[in-house]
């Protein structure tokens, strides 16, 4: 049964009539936010109501602009605890009828959207076709269609979406009593009521309810079987409405008053600024006159001054002829002068002679040839570089000149940079570091193995440093495209920790901000191999692979209390496309939170009440984010993570983090119920405390070992001292055949990885300026090491080895002669 659309007159002002229905309470819902179009505002009650009365599933709403209505149905939802799923559809640029508007509206609705609703709500920015793929056949429970007005596109949208409805749905039309212009749903409206029981309110320009579905709501279904009811309820719904109408009418109304005055007061600033303009084209002309007096006085000067010239070139040609007599009578001085010195020289060659004759001389002769021996080393060096620079322009490689002529520049100003550490001891250098909230942990890393250094930092405020004028000795900046001072660049040590498999970040300024620094550093071989594209190369770059903190909490000053319990926690940026969907397969089959902008504490205690933590990739093809991992084990919180481009180079996180393939949905939930079923049993949390505390304090070492070293080739430490320090770290032992090979030079590393005999460890060389004192030191240290781990022989070659053929068998029986002679 239909029943008659009522007049907009037909509620009378005054108290709201008894509203005699189940969930009755759920229409005097305050909605939070209150936007155009005001007359929807006067659907609100009626709005809450049916979300508490139908409970719907299923919402998807087209045609949502500024979310009036769309966040009206999202908070009944999460008062009345609806187990809802919800789309928003709209493309966020307007219409014909609602007018053209650009993102600011979309912006602006989602800094209301996403925090409280985002968990089980989407924004599809999207044409409502589009946005048809998004959503299952037969699952709408409620379709709510407010878009474009004509006839022919509200019936298009009913017809489109009719297959998404589910069995008990219900479909809502807005302005079904607008009859002005081209606004046709109230004919699409009389049409389609003549097939589906429905109901209709007049106020605020007409709402219209279609129960489409053959399992309508009960509730809905009794009001168009009792009229007399129905018109108490429609009634009091409208004067429930009215109050919010009215009120959004008038923040309608106060928003474009603002604007007159703020337009009004842009008029008064502009006819300021032409009365400025004209004053100053004013004081210009007369500046102009001034200039022309100026420069007439000027060409007055001018030809007195020429006069004056005149009178002093005849004055310097009769001193010039004085000159000419008096240098006359010099060179007959000189002449006699010389005749002399001949004389004298004659006398010196004679001593000269007799003291090569002499004992002496013979005695000192071995000194006098390592003399020119070190001058002929230093002239040889210039000969090869002279050499080398020269087989590059015959052979036309200019880029390879370039890079060459760079990296002796390069090298010849970090020579100079890094004096000032030369001969000071490290607990001189004071030490800071620049860090984000969203790199703490990467700051607190720094900091644990800088102290074990002797190098105590702190974390220090930019604007404060900048305003003392960066007192300290040494900054470390953790991410310094993120501040706008930074310190002198040969204060500063940078940490970049952007992903490389995106070029955003990588403008010329923050590209100069790196190569400008005393050192680079980052966590990555990819992109250290990446960032060579950009001109960020070795002997500049420094590898600091990210690691854990063993006893982070105590480092901490305790372990945080949860805020909020949950199954699976996921912290970051979630509107990734890819984060959603996967998500949103997580959050059907476990409590999932969602946190996104925080940090430091809060972070921690989201943290504190995760039962594990899922690690998804923000690009498809991105790196590991070794940061948020190491921080989670860290803190004790176990993780299941999508594998990455570089996974190789984890090989330490493989027994304490489970990983499943990029993208694959059951490989995740299935990583992901292992974990909790292992955290379930305390035998369980005990196996993996064990081997999450193992890959903690591996990768610590190695992060303090790969620092320690950043930090001997630019001198701020000795080698004595790395030496002593990595003497007491946790290193992995050394195998008895070791390559030498830097990771910043991927290529050559590369290259090595393709011939690297069967046994042989990679070992990341020391470096040092000029880089032979690096590979003699990286043999010293390679030497103590062995022999402190007992090792009875060492085999070390470096990673450009050429391997001759029978390379193998040769080594073999050198092998077994010093087997045959051991101990000798």
């Amino acid at each position: 049964m239909t029943l008659p659309d009522p007049s907009a007159t037909e509620v009378e002002a005054g108290a709201a009539p008894a509203l005699a229905l189940p969930h009755a309470a759920s229409a005097w819902m305050e909605p939070a936010v209150l936007s155009s179009p005001a007359p929807w505002a006067g659907h609100i009650p009626f709005a809450a109501w049916l979300m508490a009365a139908t409970r719907p599933r299923t919402l998807v709403e087209l045609g949502v602009y500024s979310g009036i209505s769309y966040l009206a149905f999202c908070q009944a939802a999460v008062q009345h605890g609806v187990p809802l799923r919800a789309w928003g559809v709209d493309t966020w640029q307007g219409d014909a009828h609602a007018g053209h508007y650009g993102q600011r509206v979309l912006d602006a609705l989602r800094q209301q959207h996403d925090g409280p609703y985002g968990h089980f709500s989407t924004l599809l920015q999207k044409t409502f076709d589009e946005a048809l793929d998004d959503v299952a056949d037969s699952s709408v429970d409620l379709l709510h269609i407010d878009g474009l007005h004509t006839y022919e596109a509200v019936r298009h949208d009913f017809e489109s979406w009719s297959p998404k409805l589910s069995r008990r749905a219900v479909v809502l039309f807005h302005d079904i009593a607008v009859r002005q212009g081209d606004f046709g749903v109230w004919r699409f409206w009389a049409e389609i009521t003549q097939r589906y029981p429905s109901l209709a309110f007049g106020h605020s320009n007409g709402l219209g309810v279609l129960l489409a579905g053959p399992q309508a709501p009960a509730e809905l279904l009794a009001l168009t079987r009792d009229t007399a009811r129905w018109r108490a309820a429609r009634a009091a719904f409208a004067v429930l409405g009215e109050r919010f109408e009215l009120r959004a009418r008038c923040q309608h109304l106060q928003a474009e008053l603002a604007g007159e005055q703020a337009r009004s007061q842009a008029r008064h600033e502009w006819i300021g600024q032409q009365d400025a303009q004209l004053l100053a084209a004013s004081r210009a002309v007369e500046q102009a006159a001034g200039r022309q007096r100026a420069a007439e006085q000027a060409a007055e000067q001018a030809i007195s001054q020429q006069r004056a010239a005149e009178q002093a070139a005849e004055q310097a040609a009769r001193q010039a002829r004085e000159d000419q007599k008096e240098s006359e009578v010099r060179l007959r001085q000189a002449a006699q002068a010389l005749h002399a010195a001949r004389a004298q020289a004659h006398a010196l060659q004679a001593q000269v002679d007799a003291m090569l004759a002499s004992r002496s001389w013979r005695v000192t002769a071995g000194l006098r040839w390592l003399g020119r021996l070190a001058r002929r080393l230093r002239a040889a060096t210039l000969w090869r570089r002279t050499r080398s620079a020269l087989k590059y322009l015959l052979t036309g490689n200019w880029r390879a000149l370039i890079q060459r002529v760079r990296h002796v520049r390069r090298q010849a100003a970090d020579m100079q940079r890094l004096a000032q550490f030369s001969g000071q001891p490290s607990q001189s250098v004071r030490c800071g570091i620049l860090a984000t909230p969203h790199t703490l942990y990467v700051a607190h890393a720094l900091q644990t193995a800088l102290a074990r250094a002797g190098l105590p930092a702190g974390l220090v405020q930019e604007a404060k440093e900048a305003g003392s004028g960066w007192p300290l000795a040494l900054y470390f900046v953790v991410c310094p495209q993120m501040f706008d001072r930074l310190p002198p660049g040969e204060k500063r040590m940078t940490f970049q920790m952007e992903q490389t498999v995106s070029s955003r970040w990588f403008t010329p300024e923050y590209l100069a901000t790196l190569e400008n620094s005393l050192a680079a550093l980052d966590y990555a071989q990819a992109n250290i191999a990446n960032l060579a594209d950009y001109g960020i190369v070795y002997p500049h770059i420094f590898l600091v692979p990210i690691g854990g903190i063993v006893a982070y909490p105590q480092w901490l000053g305790g372990a945080a209390q949860a805020d909020e319990s949950c199954d699976v926690l996921f912290y970051g940026d979630a509107n990734a496309p890819r984060r959603r969907r996967l998500l949103d397969a997580v959050a059907r089959r476990f409590k999932l939170r969602i946190v996104g902008n925080a940090f430091g504490p809060d972070m921690r205690r989201a943290l504190a009440g995760a039962k594990a933590v899922i690690n998804l990739h923000y690009y498809e093809g991105a790196l590991l984010e070794t940061t948020r991992i190491y921080e989670c084990l860290s803190l004790g919180v176990p993780v299941v993570s999508e594998r990455a481009a570089d996974q190789a180079e984890h090989a330490l996180l493989e027994d304490a983090v489970r990983f499943a393939p990029v993208g694959d949905e059951a490989a995740l939930l299935a990583a992901l119920q292992e974990t909790l079923d292992e955290q379930a049993s305390e035998a369980g949390r005990a196996a993996w405390a064990r081997r999450c505390q193992a890959a903690v304090a591996a990768s610590q070492a190695r992060f303090e070992f790969m620092l320690w070293r950043m930090l001997l080739a630019r001198r701020v430490i000795s080698y004595a001292q790395f030496d002593e320090l990595t003497a007491a770290s946790a290193l992995p032992p050394l195998a008895d055949r070791v390559a030498l090979s830097l990771p910043e030079t991927p290529a050559r590393r590369q290259a090595f990885e393709a011939v690297r005999p069967p046994g042989v460890q990679l070992f990341d060389g020391l470096r040092y300026l000029p880089g032979w004192v690096g590979c003699a030191l990286s043999y010293k240290h390679l030497a103590r090491r062995a022999l402190r781990q007992g090792l009875p022989q060492i085999e070390i070659m470096e990673d450009d080895v050429v391997f001759a053929p029978g390379y193998a068998e040769r080594r073999q029986r050198v092998q077994a002669w010093l087997d045959r002679h051991a101990g000798q």
